[in-house]
């Protein structure tokens, strides 16, 4: 059985708009889900921030520096939500 890969699911910026925005705003890139995600993990160089997918650890579908900003991803788990139940169901 074939596994549909998770990264097609993802729906991504144009990277055109770029050289319509000031520099400053270009290097700020909001991350979109993985903002709120329990899975995703912020990585902050001296002059770069990238974002982790921690699902990419155990599946290879996900990528493991996704484009930014994802609005749309089947992994997607909201961390405030699953931090606020405490229980976890």
């Amino acid at each position: 059985m074939e596994r549909a890969s998770a990264v097609g699911a993802f729906e991504e910026a144009s990277v055109n708009d770029r050289s319509k925005q000031p520099e400053e705003q270009v290097e700020g890139v909001a991350p979109g889900l993985c903002a709120s995600c329990r899975h995703a993990e912020r990585i902050g160089g001296a002059r770069s921030v990238f974002w982790l997918c921690g699902r990419s650890r155990t599946d290879p579908s996900f990528p493991r520096y996704p484009r930014l900003p994802v609005l749309q991803c089947p992994g997607y788990e909201d961390d405030e939500l699953l931090s606020r139940r405490g229980d976890g169901g």
